[in-house]
């Protein structure tokens, strides 16, 4: 019976292929196979950045509320130790009794007594060891999850801060495009009041000023919105206001990948998860031993004494020791209820890592084919840009002499902002996906600079 006992109690419950689930060599959508960067921060080369993230990393009140539950989890652990060891109590009690006689007489006792009492329950099946794995396991746990959240709000701190850039340059953007808006109003306005050009194409020029100037107007808001979001990451308060250096850079360095297989011990995540997975297996073994004898003694020395000055006489000491095994009998199936929910929590956790895994796969795939096709488009778009400035010339110069109506510079004039607005917009997109990139890689970073 004790082997058949001891082997069940060593018997993990989590699947052999979740601990080697199946990873293939490469990834599918290609990759630089070389070893991921270890400070990612480092190459965007922007000082004001990582002084941002530094300061993030500070004040955030999101990543206090992880260090608060690490440190929660940690006096878990000194909890589940404890109750390995032998707990000691000290005591003074004291009794008065009075009774009476049937003659009416009253007598009076009393009674003192200060003893330290023992109490130790012997690990047999290792009951109490797991409790304590299980808490070890879950403090390293909240440990990856710290990390997790900190290279989290490093990637949502440089997002916000390439978004603003981003909203900022916009913004230029839309005051270019509303001060050509204008300066083609006035040439219009000038040919109609020489009863060279149309009310139509007045009324256009008009309408485009004001389509403008409500863009304008819009881009401001979006450019506060973006500065908000990004104080809120550096626990600041939200005004809207923040002076940012530079503009958004192109980088065309290729991204080095690493291996599908090395994801599972960088990324933080997913150790979180594996970790949590063992903590709940440890957790099951628990409640499993649970159901088994439990040998505990209990020890208790002391002085009585009818006065309590009398205390510290010796001759009245005592001393007990005594030793007890308890099986659960009959508790109405409580604890092997308590096994069936534990049993279920593992395979829940253990589905919980599983899908995490290969959404951690799908991530960095994803990444991949998703930089290829922004670059592709932001070439294009590169081109284009090009193309529809040299035709808004065209259409201006050709409109003054004449040779196309208004409606073709109108069109002229939305296709090159456009073509603008989609370069910036493109170049924050492969900046957000290099970061989103590197978090899925599970990369590392520094604020040192």
């Amino acid at each position: 019976m004790l082997v058949v006992v001891l082997t069940g109690c060593s018997h993990s419950a989590i699947a052999p292929e979740t601990e080697n689930p199946e990873i293939p060599d490469t990834w599918a959508r290609g990759g630089d196979q070389g070893a991921v960067d270890l400070n990612w921060l480092k190459g965007f080369e922007h000082p004001q950045l990582s002084g941002l993230v530094e300061e993030a990393i500070a004040n955030n009140y999101s990543l206090a509320q992880e260090q608060a539950r690490l440190n929660q989890a940690a006096q878990t652990v000194v909890i589940t130790r404890a109750n390995r060891f032998p707990t000691l109590d000290v005591s003074i009690d004291g009794s008065r009794r009075v009774s009476e006689d049937s003659a009416g007489v009253s007598t009076t006792t009393q009674s003192f007594r200060a003893a330290v009492d023992g109490r130790w329950e012997a690990d047999l099946w290792g009951r109490l060891n797991k409790q304590q794995q299980a808490a070890q396991l879950e403090l390293e746990a909240q440990r990856a999850r710290l990390i997790a959240a900190e290279r989290n709000l490093a990637a949502t701190t440089t997002g916000a801060f390439f978004s603003v850039m981003e909203a900022k340059q916009l913004l230029e953007v839309a005051k270019r495009r509303l001060d050509i808006a204008v300066e083609s109003h006035d040439i219009v306005a000038s040919g109609y009041r020489q009863g060279l050009n149309s009310a139509l194409d007045l009324y256009l020029a008009r309408n485009q000023v004001e389509r403008d100037e409500a863009g304008y107007a819009q881009q401001e808001q979006t450019c506060a919105e973006s500065v908000a979001d990004l104080h809120l990451a550096l626990a600041r308060y939200p005004d809207g206001r923040m002076e940012i250096e530079g503009e958004l850079p192109v980088i065309t360095d290729p991204l080095p990948s690493g291996l599908p297989s090395e994801l599972l011990t960088r990324r933080p995540d997913v150790q979180e998860a594996w970790l949590n997975l063992l903590a709940a297996d440890a957790a099951l073994a628990s409640t499993h031993k649970a159901r088994f004898p439990s040998l505990s003694l209990v020890g208790s020395s002391g002085i009585t004494s009818l006065e309590f000055s009398d205390l510290l006489e010796t001759e009245n000491s005592f001393w007990s020791i005594a030793g007890g095994v308890t099986q659960p009998l009959f508790n109405a199936g409580r604890l092997r209820a308590f096994e069936e929910q534990a049993a279920a929590r593992v395979q829940m956790v253990e589905q919980q890592y599983l899908q995490l895994v290969y959404r951690a796969f799908a991530d960095v795939e994803n990444a991949i084919s998703r930089a290829s096709s922004l670059q592709k488009r932001y070439e294009s778009f590169l081109d284009a840009e090009t193309n529809s400035r040299a035709a808004l010339e065209l259409a201006l110069e050709q409109y003054q002499r004449g040779l196309v109506d208004y409606t073709t510079v109108l069109v002229s004039q939305r296709q090159a902002f456009d073509a603008e607005t989609t370069v910036v917009q493109l170049r924050n997109q492969l900046l957000q996906n290099r970061i989103s990139l590197f978090l899925s890689l599970g990369g590392e970073f520094s604020t040192d600079y």
